[in-house]
């Protein structure tokens, strides 16, 4: 007997673009349809596939827009010790304000694979932490802990770790390696777009002098992102990538507040679920 085709789901980041995903990952909690066998997170991306895990509730956008108040990003603090973006805070409420049951969403992973992206300060490696309880939370935190911004530490088993955007932005190929043949992206960008290097990715890069490996992957971070895309556009021929991406460039940024903003872009992104599900036909 033949074994299985695994199926993976793998989401991107984008901050708070990721107010589209979530959109669709409530399309898919409305309609039951939960074929995957692998789901493989990055910074954002790891926050919608844990609250699609735990299948609590059919609109999560109250998650995404919990972290959208003006409290939790502060440019002023840009060029000082402080954090611009208060990760550790806005988790350390959402847990309190939400208390989401981690044994639950064990039971609900059950015998599958639920992994986050992290990258390693000193080898600049991407790490795929796959969940356990007792530091899942600190996973989720560095998974989108972005140099320059987030400037607390995310120590795991005692080392440095940052957004797992930075080295491997769209998983696609790990998943492959995982075994996973039919591979269903969520994308946070159009499908044409293609990254290019900007002034960000050289003030972090000086940020990150004491880390040179992880200093260099920053500045080729556009060659890293294109390269998944190219693995995407162009996967081997035993594998099948669904590319689910917005229609158009999102009118949300990462650090945008405006709820009403934020409500239009979820809204399309149930409505791209929904025509995905309608049209996935996987091999069997």
């Amino acid at each position: 007997m033949m074994n299985k085709k695994k199926t993976a789901l793998v989401v991107e980041g984008g901050g708070n673009r990721g107010v589209f995903s979530f959109g669709i990952t409530d399309s898919f909690i409305r309609n039951n349809f939960d074929p995957f066998d692998i789901y493989i997170g990055v910074s954002n991306g790891a926050a919608v596939l844990f609250w699609y895990l735990m299948r609590e509730s059919e609109n999560n956008l109250d998650k995404m827009l919990f972290g959208a108040k003006s409290k939790y990003i502060k440019y002023k603090n840009l060029f000082s010790k402080k954090d611009v973006i208060s990760f550790h805070d806005l988790y350390k409420d959402a847990d309190n304000f939400f208390k989401p049951d981690l044994t639950k969403l064990k039971n609900n992973i059950h015998d599958k694979i639920y992994s986050v992206v992290v990258s390693d300060a000193n080898t600049a490696k991407s790490e795929y932490l796959q969940f356990e309880e007792s530091y899942w939370i600190d996973a989720m935190i560095a998974s989108g802990t972005l140099p320059l911004l987030v400037k607390t530490p995310s120590i795991i088993d005692g080392k440095r770790k940052f957004d797992g955007g930075i080295t491997d932005p769209i998983p696609v190929k790990k998943a492959y390696e995982m075994g996973a043949r039919e591979i269903v992206v969520i994308r946070t960008y159009e499908k044409e777009f293609k990254r290019k290097i900007k002034l960000e990715n050289y003030i972090a890069a000086i940020y990150l002098k004491n880390y040179p490996n992880l200093r260099k992957a920053m500045l080729t971070h556009d060659i890293t992102y294109n390269d998944s895309l190219a693995f995407i556009n162009n996967p081997p021929r035993d594998c099948k990538i669904y590319h689910v991406c917005p229609p158009h460039r999102l009118k949300t940024k990462r650090d945008s507040t405006d709820q009403q903003i934020m409500e239009k872009d979820y809204e399309l992104g149930l409505s791209v679920g929904n025509r995905f599900i309608n049209s996935f036909s996987p091999k069997n």
